[in-house]
């Protein structure tokens, strides 16, 4: 008595096969299906009703929550922007603060880091508006 192949018999191996050939019916009944004028012409006229729609509903989603003055998704998405463009600077100053401290120890200054980077806030010697315009009247 002859051994099976048991290669051929391998349910993952049929499972493939099953899947290729699905995958080429499919092929073919779709671009069958899309050859016929009509059928594409309501598919693009569906797609063309589905972008419009979504687009209302964003218009609408945005409207609703500027009424409620709360962010969209854009205004999120302007802040991520303009966030990363601050970083990207603040990295570019540090970079360039860290050369600074480097060039300053290599020249031989007598001072040394902490006293060249001067963490203490600025003093505050702007007035707020509001008593600028008291004091003006």
């Amino acid at each position: 008595m002859e051994q099976p192949d048991w290669n051929t018999l391998s349910p993952a191996r049929m499972w493939r096969d099953w899947i290729a050939k699905s995958e080429a019916q499919w092929s073919e009944a779709v671009s069958q299906m899309l050859k016929n004028e009509h059928t594409g012409e309501a598919m693009n006229r569906q797609l063309n009703e589905m972008q419009l729609l979504h687009r209302q509903f964003s218009e609408l989603a945005q409207a609703s929550l500027a009424t409620a003055n709360l962010p969209s998704r854009n205004d999120f998405e302007a802040l991520d922007e303009r966030m990363g463009r601050l970083e990207d600077g603040l990295a570019q100053v540090a970079a360039e603060l860290s050369r600074l401290v480097q060039a300053l120890a290599v020249s031989g200054g007598n001072a040394n880091a902490d006293q060249i980077v001067n963490t203490s806030r600025p003093t505050r010697n702007r007035k707020p508006a509001s008593d600028l315009i008291q004091t003006r009247g």
